[in-house]
């Protein structure tokens, strides 16, 4: 921030004395009523405390001799001045303490922590800026003299950090006597999807507040780009005209998705109030599933006849070109409305202006159908780079477009998704601060686990009672149960990341997978094995108690046993989310806590099994 002046902060002027004319102290500035005057924050009156009658007064600037954050002296006397009485229309200073703006520069929501001031030549003292830094709400709780020095130690000086006055706006009801009229021009001129990362910022009021500020295009454009959690507020809470308009203003398919979410009374109720046109591309929409290529595909898009010249092509894209948001293809259709090829943008404008479209159109083109699955029209528009796809019905004909924007939409829902029930969760947990909804998306899960630890203590119980007087083989079990749980969760995750890339695996890709994982695990657990080989002949032979068996054949038992558990482990964990997918059952749950709880179970059986046997070839 670049200013001539000196810079002062209200967290200084609070307590500072005030001073009779007689130069004795006479009370104190406990804070500031605040002025607003073409679109600028002043205080051009005080609010003092009354040392002899131990009340607040009201001391306005002519009162003052000076008026200076340097120096507040009276030329009235104190106890002649009015009581102050609190006004709701005119906020005080220490108010706008903690009160959530929006910084139009960084576009970020930032948090009043104090206020910066410069005194002007008519001794005037003017808000010229916010701190947002750790250092304000320090010196506001009285620590900053101590946290000074402890800083300084570290990382010098703590420095304020100040945003100007006209940079922020203010939305909060309380601070809105004092937000500027120009309020919906910077609002107009941020991004929309900058909007939309403040609005989730903001509390309920504040957003429907942000949303009527804004014009129905940029509100539409705003409310399409935040979370759905965000959407459905905004929506539930503005009135039924409102919405209506803003919804018309978004695409079909962004509407749908958005109605889709809401109450149904509700989202019945906004489309009865909307254009006849626009109601009905949404209402066509509604009756695909949300989650397949209806559901997620848009109704605008440009459609052209295979008997049309070029020349014609070009005046009907002019002619419908505004109503279309985006346009990579033309699809060309025959006199039953069939889908028979595309040509591209760049196809037309080359072409000869005479030249039917039949004879340059790409007629070798891959569409799907309304009910495919959202996945499944990822992974084809990944493997042809398309940056739109046509979603057709049973006869072929037309029914809406996929973009390439919609398309990364859904690979980001199907990564969340996965991610989510890898760990035992789901991505609704993202959405809500309930910590009872938190515990009902992963108790399950943990609940699973926990009753897998009751088969992995009984077998513990039978494997000490059996090997009792060589009871060093149970202080292993901890690593060779995690060695083998780690190399499941690996090969379950690298299995599950190739089926999201390839849908369908044949047999002889799951032979080929399964022996990679095979050998893989054999000699990544030959390797572990020899060191927890050594490092268990290491223990057992410095051990005060040495068991009855010699050392070499424990260490054996113990490295043997990684070996099998790791070989068997990653084979296991790439081969059940193959299964699970061959079963229509998501492979991302095969991953995480399934793997690992079943994992515990078959090396501690693994484990039992070679001790077993090797302790039987020794001792025969």
């Amino acid at each position: 921030m670049i200013m001539t002046q000196t810079i002062y902060f209200l967290t200084d002027l609070i307590g500072a004395p005030v001073y009779s004319e007689a130069g004795r102290q006479s009370g104190k500035i406990t804070d500031f009523v605040l002025t607003l005057r073409d679109h600028k924050l002043y205080f051009e009156q005080a609010i003092v405390y009354d040392f002899d009658s131990s009340t607040n007064k009201l001391a306005s600037l002519h009162n003052f001799k000076t008026f200076t954050p340097k120096d507040f002296e009276l030329k009235d006397a104190l106890s002649d001045l009015p009581a102050y009485v609190k006004d709701d229309k005119k906020p005080t200073a220490t108010e706008l303490w903690d009160k959530t703006v929006i910084d139009t520069v960084n576009v970020k929501n930032i948090t009043i922590n104090d206020l910066a001031l410069i005194c002007e030549k008519n001794k005037i003292i003017q808000v010229s800026g916010v701190d947002i830094s750790f250092k304000s709400l320090l010196k506001r709780s009285g620590l900053y003299n101590v946290s000074k020095t402890v800083a300084s130690w570290f990382a010098g000086d703590l420095q304020p950090e100040i945003v100007e006055w006209d940079k922020i706006i203010g939305f909060d009801d309380e601070f809105e006597t004092i937000t500027t009229d120009e309020t919906s021009d910077n609002l107009q001129n941020l991004h929309p999807a900058d909007l939309a990362d403040i609005l989730e910022d903001l509390d309920d009021e504040d957003r429907v507040s942000v949303i009527e500020n804004l014009d129905e295009e940029v509100a539409a454009e705003t409310i399409a780009e935040a979370d759905s959690e965000t959407q459905i507020q905004i929506i539930e809470d503005l009135d039924t005209e409102t919405a209506s308009d803003i919804i018309e203003e978004m695409d079909p398919d962004e509407a749908a998705d958005l109605l889709q979410d809401i109450d149904q009374d509700r989202a019945k109720e906004i489309l009865d109030h909307m254009d006849l046109d626009e109601a009905s591309d949404v209402r066509k929409l509604l009756e695909h599933d949300e989650f397949t290529a209806g559901g997620i595909m848009t109704t605008e898009y440009i459609s052209i006849y295979d008997d049309f010249t070029i020349a014609n092509a070009i005046a009907h894209i002019r002619l419908v070109a505004a109503d279309v948001e985006n346009i990579y293809y033309m699809y060309v259709l025959d006199n039953e409305d069939r889908l028979k090829g595309i040509i591209s943008i760049r196809d037309l404008i080359s072409s000869n202006p005479n030249a039917l479209v039949s004879d340059v159109m790409e007629k070798d083109i891959v569409s799907v159908n309304a009910a495919t699955p959202q996945e499944e029209v990822a992974a084809l528009i990944s493997k042809y780079d398309y940056i739109a796809m046509p979603v057709v019905n049973d006869k072929q004909q037309i029914l809406g477009v996929i973009t390439i924007d919609d398309i990364m939409d859904v690979m980001e829902e199907e990564a969340n998704e996965d991610i989510m029930k890898m760990a035992g969760t789901s991505d609704e947990e993202l959405e809500t601060d309930s910590p009872f909804k938190t515990c009902k998306s992963r108790l399950p899960w943990l609940l699973i686990t926990l009753c897998t630890g009751f088969v992995t203590s009984a077998i513990l119980k039978y494997f000490m009672a059996s090997f009792e007087s060589i009871a060093v083989l149970v202080f292993f079990v901890p690593v060779v149960c995690g060695m083998g749980g780690n190399a499941g969760v690996q090969a379950s995750t690298l299995a599950i990341r190739a089926l999201s890339l390839n849908n369908e695996i044949t047999f002889k890709d799951v032979f080929k997978k399964v022996w990679k994982e095979i050998a893989a695990g054999a000699l990544m657990g030959a390797v572990c094995g020899l060191v927890i080989g050594l490092w268990a002949q290491y223990l057992i032979v410095t051990s005060p108690n040495p068991p009855a068996m010699k050392a070499i054949y424990l260490s054996m038992t113990v490295g043997i046993a990684m070996l099998c558990t790791m070989s068997f482990s990653t084979t296991y964990g790439a081969l059940v989310p193959i299964v699970f997918n061959k079963f229509k059952i998501d492979p991302a749950v095969a991953s995480g806590p399934f793997v690992t709880s079943c994992n515990d179970i078959f090396a501690l059986l693994i484990y039992y099994a070679v001790s077993s046997l090797l302790i039987f070839v020794v001792l025969k």
